[in-house]
């Protein structure tokens, strides 16, 4: 998870929340506060691996940061709480809180991926103070509702965002990603404590101490690499992970009916 969050700038809570949901067997809803935690520190490191390289776009974290912070503590406070349990149960179909939760993840994965394989998108070196702010903020506000809601730390709509919309170079969309998710995530971990007494804080530092040696050795190789190729490589890594839960959770409701 670390080396993929420190290579593409983003799914670390992608890879986060299936690994602790179907590896680990945790509730999606104690995953997700849990990968707000390990996604929090892993970015955070990160972040300023890309700073001190000078590729990270602060003007966009500005942009972000204040919408995105706004919107995940409204989520975690007061929306998620609000949603039933039972979504959908009748006498042949049940629709759970968290399977809901997986599905809407996978499928916003699946738009952002193409997104990031469709050929087209180039970056520009024109002063990025020329561009339009309203579809960055109204961005951000998105990405903070994503965080909040799936525990995502955006990642994988943050980077898509800033190569489509800023247009900027994908490493250096990467870098600047790392940086907004730390934010966000740190945010939506702390404004719901909830389930803080049900976490195995041993497994979960041991879980985040690994990814921050995966996420330095994934910043290195992203330096061998051109932005080219790790820009389809992204979308292709949401495909597979966003085909991966909907199978799994396709299989949970059938065998239940």
């Amino acid at each position: 998870m670390g080396f993929i969050l420190g290579l593409l700038g983003a799914g670390g809570a992608i890879l986060t929340i299936p690994i602790l949901v179907y590896l680990v067997g945790m509730d999606a809803q104690l995953a997700i506060t849990c990968s707000l935690f390990i996604v929090c520190v892993t970015s955070l490191t990160g972040g300023f691996r890309y700073i001190y390289s000078k590729q990270v776009h602060f003007d966009s974290i500005y942009l972000f940061g204040i919408p995105s912070v706004i919107a995940v503590w409204t989520v975690r406070k007061f929306v998620l709480p609000a949603i039933p349990e039972d979504l959908i149960h009748t006498v042949f179909f049940k629709l759970s809180k968290s399977s809901a939760l997986l599905f809407l993840f996978s499928i916003l994965m699946m738009i952002a991926a193409y997104k990031m394989i469709k050929p087209g998108i180039k970056h520009d070196e024109k002063n990025y103070s020329d561009r339009s702010k309203l579809p960055f903020i109204l961005n951000g506000i998105l990405v903070g509702c994503i965080t909040g809601l799936l525990g995502a730390g955006g990642g994988f709509l943050i980077v898509p965002a800033l190569v489509i919309i800023q247009k900027l170079d994908f490493k250096i969309a990467a870098g600047t990603s790392l940086c907004i998710i730390a934010i966000n995530s740190a945010i939506g971990f702390v404004s719901n404590t909830e389930h803080l007494h049900e976490m195995d804080w041993s497994f979960l530092l041991t879980f985040t101490g690994i990814s921050v040696i995966g996420i330095f050795i994934g910043s290195y190789t992203a330096t061998k690499y051109p932005s080219q190729k790790l820009k389809p490589a992204f979308g292709y890594l949401l495909i597979l992970m966003s085909v991966f839960i909907l199978v799994k959770e396709l299989y949970a409701i059938m065998t239940t009916m």
